[in-house]
């Protein structure tokens, strides 16, 4: 399942949290890791409130990924139409976007938010998605803290289980 080259759509927090670990070069430079124009965009907000360490270069940060993708306007309309407008932030809706496009790919998904999870519950992607815990385990990283419980495969694998029962 996590093999080298492996695509591995990643959303912003997912970003940001393997950059603050120190295991994101590690990480795109085993997988093929994608991303959409607002994901990378996502990266650069809010660095004010962030110690300079803590921010991420973005040529650095397009250089490391295997392919960022853009979205249309009429390609989210047509999935707010498809889907019911779900909540999910502008970066999650375009990546989730960009997944529907990818039909001839073996891809997996990477998001710590439980609306894509619930998102991937209603597409039938539940065993589509990875945790970023499962990922660094993969290359036997060891992050430079640990991991926030979102990240970690407990808590991935108690939401999918929920989901599955119907909770």
């Amino acid at each position: 399942m996590l093999e080298a080259g492996q695509i591995v759509l990643v959303d912003t927090n997912v970003i940001i949290e393997a950059h603050e670990t120190r295991c994101w070069v590690a990480l795109a430079n085993f997988f093929a890791c994608h991303a959409v124009e607002k994901v990378v965009e996502e990266t650069q907000t809010g660095f004010q409130r962030r110690s300079p360490d803590r921010n991420i270069d973005v040529h650095a940060l397009r250089h490391s990924l295997a392919h960022v993708a853009t979205v249309s306007d009429e390609a989210r309309a047509a999935f707010n139409l498809r889907h019911g407008h779900p909540p999910l932030d502008a970066g999650e809706r375009d990546l989730l976007i960009y997944a529907e496009q990818l039909t001839d790919e073996v891809w997996l998904l990477n998001s710590p938010d439980m609306a894509v999870v619930r998102f991937a519950n209603q597409v039938g992607w539940l065993d589509r998605l990875v945790s970023l815990e499962a990922m660094t385990r993969r290359l036997n990283l060891r992050p430079g803290r640990a991991l926030a419980r979102n990240y970690s495969e407990p808590w991935l694998s108690e939401r999918k289980v929920r989901l599955r029962l119907g909770a």
